[in-house]
């Protein structure tokens, strides 16, 4: 019996110790999850992907989890966003702690995420594997050092080429073994190859103007300039408003605008190339397109899509010789890790992806991938020697890799210094600008460009000339606050004076005290209830507004922290020609949306009121527009509108002769383009709301009216509009603050081109917060756009105090 409790003891202990082991069994057996993204397009593909690059990435992805079965790597999702501001998720995701681990890294991002705190330096894992970094190109690995440190590791390294159509050159009597090798060569090809009447064209530029300038920068280099330089100070700054610049706006122009005489059938015609190409890709499917500027790998050598495109009729060559000789961009898809990653297990893990993904072995399964698809000739040659699938080279393929190493000898790093995420933005102004208007000045149009992008991006500004700003501002800060003190004791001084009043007032009346007693109940009771409203208020509304207000006075990054910037950020706005014109286009854009869509309603509603029958159905049809998502209607109206043939718009003036219009592309008509569909959107509930009010017209008016033999008109005139002239001015306050603020619209349709004439404050707001990642300045435009705004609720508010509203019967 004495044993008994000491055996107990050690089957308790037993049990113990082995649930603990089984737990470090499980925690040991529990993969090490790595989760991978970024702002680029990468995401690990689908294990049923049919094309075959996602099919030879899942296979570099399948033999990592075999050789690391305690690595499981997931995609970091999150929200996706397209166009200029697609880096905007990953920088949300930053602010949010929801990062990737890896993080997808290129030449114009990298920099900037280095300066806001997102990568953490590779130099230790580096050290330990120095084979890594040793298969970088020297160009690369310039640019992926910075400050001493390596935060990024290529997996891909690119050359921007020449590809052109074999056959499209044969049929116009061109030797398809001779590209052009000089600008003249050039623009003489696409003069013999371009057939404005069955429109097929020499060469393509892409459909946006950001896009075009990504390409145009290879021009730029080829005519001796760059985009950005160093200054004496290290600092960045724009170096394409040169001589050398123009010389490369002016050959664009020479080639999309200037007239010339067809070799086909002797006539004139404007531009040998395809300015900003709605159908950019399906154009090259479609035989409609001789050459296009696109990538080459230094383990794919054609890129080309070979689902769309016979490989033997594409040729790849080097970029045309300019007045500097020929030169390209050189780039590299490359992964690092993030800086926000506690656990050093999941870093670990991330660089052992890192490192599979830039090693031999995972270009040998990339080839391996390739081959057993039927596509080793899209592969470069040295590649497929070096993995023993020599016979699949072929001759094409030596031609493609003594272009590829070409190209990488004259290559150019695309803009990679701070701040240069959104620099193509910038750089599409002129392109777009003379793509419109060809005698505007080349030199006047980059010097813009080139002062945006120095003070938008880069933040440069002479020592001595910033000095003075602040000087200014400071002094311009005092007086208003100083103004601001003189209006506030003013308003004490009439606010004491009047409350005296209503005292002696209150004390000579004959109202008892017991009446006060109640009046006092019925405030607190009032105020018992609006508390929760008046609490949730603060703090979702005027919490974040006064914090913003402390944003506006930073310098403000996400990870890496603040530092306080006095008033620069209000100067800089101040001097900001975007902040000023989308002031401009805001303001716009209210005339626009007011005149059009704000008597609509009102009529529709009259209409609807005098409607004998079928008067649910036409409120059903008003109205199904608002039951649509914003987003889609915005998307639905960008294909009505597009600039293409195939936009419904241009096909129905194709059936009446009227060749297609560029709604969203041209200034002129895009404002317009973009303001019906949010009419279209807002006119039904509006109108509801409106034939609401006017139930409450007693009907023995209108009855009396007609006894008088009053028409339409007259009724509406002295019996309509009267009785819903209150709904209507608050509703105009509304929709004046609604439309000034507007976002949503320009940024899908046309993200605030062209030419910024979609460009609105609320737009530049935005841009300058997640996509250029200045957030203290896009706080100080938000609040001076909000203080321009105060007036309208002002004036909303002391136009509702007199009004009075009774239910409709």
């Amino acid at each position: 019996m004495r044993a008994f409790p000491w055996r107990r003891g050690n089957a308790i202990l037993f049990l113990l110790i082995a649930g603990l082991v089984c737990l470090a069994c499980r925690a040991m057996a529990d993969p090490v999850v790595v989760r991978v993204g970024g702002a680029g397009s990468w995401t690990i593909p689908d294990k049923n992907a049919p094309d075959p690059r996602s099919r030879a990435d899942r296979a570099v992805i399948d033999a990592f989890e075999h050789e690391h079965p305690s690595i499981q790597l997931v995609n970091a999702n999150g929200l996706q966003i397209t166009g200029q501001a697609s880096e905007s998720n990953l920088l949300m995701a930053f602010a949010g702690g929801t990062a990737p681990d890896v993080v997808y890294v290129n030449f114009r991002s990298m920099n900037n995420y280095i300066q806001q705190g997102f990568l953490m330096p590779l130099d230790s894992y580096l050290a330990a594997s120095p084979g890594v970094i040793k298969r970088v190109n020297p160009t690369i690995r310039s640019v992926i050092t910075v400050d001493g440190h390596v935060y990024a590791v290529p997996y891909a390294q690119v050359v921007q080429a020449l590809y052109y159509r074999r056959d499209l050159f044969q049929q116009a009597g061109i030797d398809p073994d001779q590209p052009p090798q000089t600008w003249q060569q050039f623009y003489d090809d696409c003069a013999r190859i371009t057939d404005h009447k069955k429109g097929v064209w020499g060469f393509e530029w892409p459909p946006d103007a950001g896009d075009t300038a990504y390409w145009w920068i290879n021009l730029l280099w080829q005519a001796g300039g760059d985009v950005t330089k160093r200054n004496d100070k290290g600092q960045w700054v724009a170096a394409f408003d040169t001589p050398q610049g123009a010389t490369a706006l002016e050959f664009y122009k020479h080639l999309v605008a200037d007239s010339y005489v067809s070799p086909i059938d002797g006539k004139n015609y404007v531009g040998v190339a395809k300015p900003m190409a709605s159908d950019y890709s399906a154009d090259r499917a479609r035989n409609k397109v001789a050459m296009w500027f696109a990538y080459q790998s230094n383990v794919i050598a054609n890129t080309s899509d070979a689902s769309a495109l016979n490989p033997s009729l594409i040729g790849i060559a080097p970029m045309p010789a300019g007045p500097a000789g020929s030169a390209n961009e050189i780039n590299a898809a490359m992964w690092a890790i993030s800086s926000q990653i506690k656990d050093h297990k999941v870093r670990d893990a991330a660089w052992a992806f890192i490192k599979f993904m830039a090693s031999d072995e995972a270009d040998e399964i990339r080839t391996k991938a390739y081959v057993d698809a039927g596509l080793g000739y899209l592969i470069n040659p040295v590649s497929l020697e070096k993995y023993g699938y020599g016979d699949e080279v072929t001759a094409q393929g030596r031609v493609w890799l003594k272009t590829s190493r070409t190209l990488f000898t004259h290559g150019h790093p695309e803009p990679y210094g701070a701040n240069m995420q959104a620099v193509y933005d910038f750089l599409g102004y002129p392109i777009q600008e003379i793509t419109l208007r060809p005698d505007a000045n080349p030199n006047a149009l980059l010097s813009y460009a080139a002062r945006q992008i120095d003070d938008r991006l880069i933040g440069y500004t002479p020592p001595a000339v910033l000095a003075r700003r602040r000087l200014i501002a400071w002094s311009v800060f005092v007086v208003v606050v100083l103004g601001g003190v003189a209006l506030s004791a003013l308003w004490t001084a009439r606010y004491v004076l009047r409350a005296r009043a209503q005292n002696q007032l209150r004390a000579s009346s004959s109202v008892t005290s017991a009446h006060n007693s109640r009046d006092l109940r019925l405030a607190v009771v009032a105020w018992i209830f609006m508390l929760p409203a008046v609490l949730s208020v603060l703090v979702w509304s005027y919490f974040p507004l006064v914090r913003g207000l402390a944003l506006a006075f930073q310098d403000y990054r996400i990870v890496a922290g603040a530092r306080y910037a006095g008033l620069d950020n209000f100067i800089d706005v101040a001097l900001s020609p975007t902040f000023w014109i989308g002031l401009g286009t805001a303001a716009q854009f209210t005339v626009y949306s007011l005149l059009i869509g704000f008597f609509l309603p009102i009529i529709l509603a009259i209409m609807l009121s005098e409607i004998p029958h079928g008067t649910v159905v036409y409120r059903t049809l008003y109205y199904l527009p608002a039951m649509t998502a914003s987003l889609v209607t915005m998307f639905v109206w960008k294909w009505i509108e597009d600039s293409g043939p195939t936009g419904l718009f241009n096909t129905a003036l194709g059936h009446v002769g009227i060749a297609p219009q560029s709604w969203l592309g041209d200034p002129k008509w895009a404002m317009l383009a973009v303001v019906v569909p949010q009419v279209w959107a807002s006119a039904g509930p509006g109108c509801i709301i409106y034939l609401a009010a006017l139930k409450a017209i007693p009907q023995e008016m209108y009855e009396a009216a007609d006894l008088d033999g009053a028409g339409i008109l007259v009724k509406v005139r002295h019996l309509t509009i009267p009785t819903l002239w209150p709904l209507m001015l608050i509703n105009l306050v509304g929709a004046t603050i609604g439309s000034f603020k507007a976002t949503e619209a320009m940024f899908v349709m046309t993200g605030g081109g062209p030419l910024y004439a979609t460009h609105t404050i609320g737009l530049d707001i935005f841009y300058n917060a997640f996509v250029y990642l200045k957030f203290g300045f896009a706080t100080a435009e938000a609040w001076i756009m909000g203080s321009l705004l105060i007036g309208f609720t002002l004036f909303q508010l002391r136009m509702m105090r007199n009004l009075k509203f009774s239910a409709a019967r």
